[in-house]
């Protein structure tokens, strides 16, 4: 997107400027990807212009998407890279905020420091808004699917670990099928083994099993290919106990 498009976007739209005009927060987010530094001035111009809200609650009890927030993280990016974002994953108030871009950001990179923040997380917040949960579903999104981000072994050991300890950690079903379709981002035997040893009753629960354990048969299988006979042995073990 354009310097000039964006500033219309904030501009105009049925909603006042304040409230970010027409602008959607994947504008903001892909700007800073595509324009670096100069975006983040851009961005920080904006955001002072219209006066963009911190929190987004208006004194009706009504909430807006808080822009001002979204600025910050998006600006710490296009100036910094990953590591801007760091420091506003260690603040409570802006850890979702930083989680939002570095979901898109889609490189390496990107994925080691939302596992790091993962670490560190705790995970007893029932709420899929709560930044911890909200970063494993980055990670679910980022590393699931056929144009999932490449990672190493050592980061796929990473995730498993993550989505064992956030499994163990909450009662909440909803809560329980992310840490589950996170696992399918670390396709080693270790990942299938538990899994397939895992006992659920919740119809939801049921369904989740079912699709990671496919999901990892499918890339495990995927993986037999490569020359590592110790890696090979592994796999065909896992699967043995998973059939």
């Amino acid at each position: 997107m354009k310097f000039n498009a964006l500033a219309q976007k904030a501009a105009m739209g049925s909603a006042p400027a304040a409230y970010g005009g027409a602008l959607e927060v994947e504008h903001l987010i892909a700007f800073a990807l595509e324009h670096g530094a100069a975006g983040a001035d851009e961005i920080e111009r904006l955001c002072a212009l219209h006066g963009w809200l911190e929190d987004g609650l208006l004194p009706d009890g009504r909430r807006v998407v808080p822009f001002a927030r979204w600025a910050t993280a998006c600006a710490a990016y296009a100036r910094d890279g990953v590591a801007g974002l760091r420091p506003l994953l260690a603040d409570p108030a802006m850890a979702a905020f930083a989680v939002g871009v570095l979901e898109a950001v889609r490189t390496r990179d990107a994925v080691a420091e939302l596992l790091a923040y993962c670490e560190r997380a705790d995970w007893r917040a029932s709420d899929a808004a709560a930044a911890p949960w909200r970063a494993l579903g980055a990670l679910n999104l980022q590393l699931s699917f056929d144009d999932s981000v490449p990672i190493d072994a050592t980061l796929q050991h990473a995730l498993y670990e993550t989505a064992v300890k956030a499994w163990g950690a909450t009662s909440v079903t909803h809560l329980k099928a992310v840490s589950l379709y996170a696992l399918r981002g670390a396709p080693l035997a270790a990942s299938l083994g538990w899994v397939d040893a895992l006992v659920v009753a919740d119809p939801d629960l049921v369904s989740a099993r079912r699709v990671v354990l496919r999901s990892l048969k499918r890339r495990l299988d995927a993986n037999y290919a490569a020359p590592d006979a110790r890696k090979r042995r592994e796999i065909a073990k896992a699967r043995s106990r998973a059939t």
